[in-house]
């Protein structure tokens, strides 16, 4: 035993054992929903002191409360320590991935459309012309538009504007100037006042122009003295929330009898929106022979055959660019890489006047070489001619990513490999077929298959160059020549249904959420970025 050592290395030590990345992540969520639980809760007791606490207070109170989780975490948890540097990450990740993908899925199983938002809805306002306990009457069922909502007005919340008359006594009277000797009701304001002028015997009604406390400054002042007594007060149309629980055209039954007293004058509805099942995915197939097939036919052509271009173009321009007796290739090498520079929106815009029918270059190059002399159609015609654009755009775009992919693929392959090729007699295309392929195999497996699940969702080309048309016989106002699943979503969502369908829109995100995400774990399978290695 050597005594020259501290005590301390002569003690047994404890092994630290990782928790890896699914315990960590977990772990790190845990502390992050303990956070905002907190901070949630912090905010609804502020509230029972204080009704108008706002909700970022509950901000600084998660942010304390997470750091005192996290301190106990370590303590427990030594080894997770590392993995605090990505909490920032996670909470990136949760506020701009998970949320929304949660609220998708949410939504899908929704009606949620522009005409049924969940917010009230002035338009509707309808004139009320009688009360009878808790049912209205109204003077026109069609202005409420209840057809807009899946049930009609049944179940659904509403407004109804109330206006209150008082009896109260006055104090004094001077000119304008009127003094209550009760106070108004809280949080209510007087619109008019009528008060009894016995040397004519009628009532006078005058606007209140304002109003402090007890004290009334009215409009104008009374032609004569008034009986101050007895004043009639009218007090200001207060909003009450009420729930219709059937719609008979004219006549809407409450769920509860009014307030006694309430004198209520205009009734508006809510454009309520609530949980359909799966009847927006119904509809998805449904329409599966006008939209759902053909588009997602096209989706999966129009990413395997970008893949499939791009990959081929790439590889076969970049071992010709790798062959280093080949001049000025770094000057080619530069020239190819243009398009990776520039930005899409500016391009797809210029190659959308490239593809002009009556002013295009495209066009008049193919006049001057006496290929077409009838200029082609190719954004609003032939649907096919429509997709050759997209896809030869889209060639142009992917291509400079695929091919510095494939150049440093390339360069990491040493010569010596090609000397013993060429040693044993193979020719170029030998070569190439038994060393350059297999090589590069590796490396651009994961590179495709994150290209089509990218070209999947390549919503960008669609929406500038062709904006999903041209229409098409079999489709429909929303699924047309170029659409794929996206721009299918994005019409359906934005462009129909008085603007907006949420709902529908979300229901198919989900089917291109669920096929992104296979793709993704294909990739990650292939690639091994989940594999969880422990280092000894």
């Amino acid at each position: 035993m050597d005594i020259s050592k501290p005590l301390s290395e002569h003690l047994p030590r404890s092994r630290t054992v990782a928790g890896g990345l699914l315990k960590s992540v977990a772990l790190l969520a845990l502390a992050l929903v303990i956070a905002a639980a907190a901070g949630v809760l912090g905010v609804m007791l502020l509230r029972l002191f204080d009704p108008g606490m706002p909700a970022f207070v509950g901000i600084p109170i998660a942010v304390a409360i997470l750091v005192m989780v996290l301190r106990v975490i370590a303590h427990r948890y030594a080894w997770i320590m590392p993995w605090y540097y990505l909490l920032p990450a996670i909470i990136f990740l949760l506020v701009f991935t998970v949320f929304p993908v949660v609220l998708t899925v949410i939504l899908a199983f929704t009606d949620y459309a522009g005409i049924r938002n969940g917010q009230l809805n002035i338009a509707t306002r309808t004139d009320v012309v009688s009360v009878d306990g808790a049912r209205l009457g109204i003077s026109s069922a069609a202005s409420l538009d209840c057809e807009d909502l899946r049930n009609g007005c049944n179940g659904v919340r509403a407004v109804v504007y109330a206006s209150g008359e008082l009896v109260l006594a006055g104090e004094t009277w001077d000119g304008t100037t009127i003094t209550l000797a009760e106070d108004v009701p809280e949080g209510r304001v007087v619109e008019s006042i009528g008060m009894l002028l016995p040397d004519l015997g009628f009532e006078f009604e005058v606007r209140v122009i304002s109003q402090e406390g007890r004290v009334l400054s009215l409009e104008r002042a009374p032609p004569f003295p008034p009986e101050i007594t007895e004043l009639s007060v009218r007090l200001d149309a207060r909003p009450l929330e009420v729930l219709i629980v059937e719609d008979l055209g004219d006549v809407l039954v409450l769920s509860e009898p009014l307030p006694e007293g309430a004198e209520v004058t205009a009734i508006a509805r809510y454009n309520d929106f609530g949980f359909v099942g799966l009847r927006n995915f119904r509809r998805i197939a449904a329409s599966a022979t006008s939209a759902l097939f053909p588009v997602f036919g096209w989706n999966v052509s129009f990413a395997v055959l970008t893949v499939l271009f791009n990959t081929a173009a790439g590889v076969f321009l970049a071992v010709l660019l790798n062959n280093k007796a080949l001049r000025f290739r770094n000057l080619y090498r530069t020239l190819l890489i243009i398009p990776w520079a520039l930005p899409a929106v500016i391009t797809i815009q210029v190659w959308r006047g490239f593809l002009n029918q009556n002013f295009g270059a495209i066009n008049r190059l193919l006049a001057l070489l006496d290929i077409s002399p009838e200029p082609i159609n190719w954004l609003l015609g032939d649907p096919m001619w429509a997709r050759a654009a997209v896809l030869g755009v889209n060639l142009w775009l992917g291509l400079p990513f695929l091919l510095t992919a494939t150049l440093g693929a390339l360069s990491a392959i040493p010569d010596d490999v090609y000397e013993a090729a060429r040693i044993d007699g193979a020719n170029a295309w030998q070569s190439f077929w038994n060393v350059t392929g297999p090589l590069l195999r590796t490396a651009l497996v994961p590179i495709t298959l994150s290209g089509f699940a990218f070209n999947f969702n390549n919503f960008n080309v669609i929406f500038l160059l062709t904006d999903g048309g041209p229409a098409v016989s079999w489709g429909s106002a929303t699924a047309r020549g170029t659409d794929i699943l996206i721009s299918w979503a994005y019409n359906e969502a934005f462009r129909s249904q008085g603007g907006y369908a949420y709902g529908f829109g979300s229901a198919i995100s989900m089917i291109i959420f669920v096929i992104t995400l296979g793709v993704s774990l294909i990739n990650f399978r292939v690639t091994g970025a989940l594999k969880d290695e422990t280092r000894s």
